[in-house]
């Protein structure tokens, strides 16, 4: 297992999907079984603790 991959997969989770932390720590184990849950509790909370970055919001008008 990678841990950018995890970490994205987090973030999409939690950004993209609109799931609440609870939620998605149930959707982590569909991609990553082995996880255990403390795991997956702790890249979900590296995820929403990292901006994601938007491409277009570079602040250039």
């Amino acid at each position: 297992m990678h841990d950018d991959e995890i970490l994205t997969r987090a973030r999409w989770l939690l950004c993209e999907v609109h799931l609440s932390p609870a939620e998605a720590n149930t959707r982590l184990l569909d991609y990553f079984p082995d996880l255990e849950r403390e795991e997956r509790s702790r890249y979900l909370r590296e995820a929403a603790a990292v901006p994601v970055e938007h491409p277009g919001l570079t602040g250039r008008r």
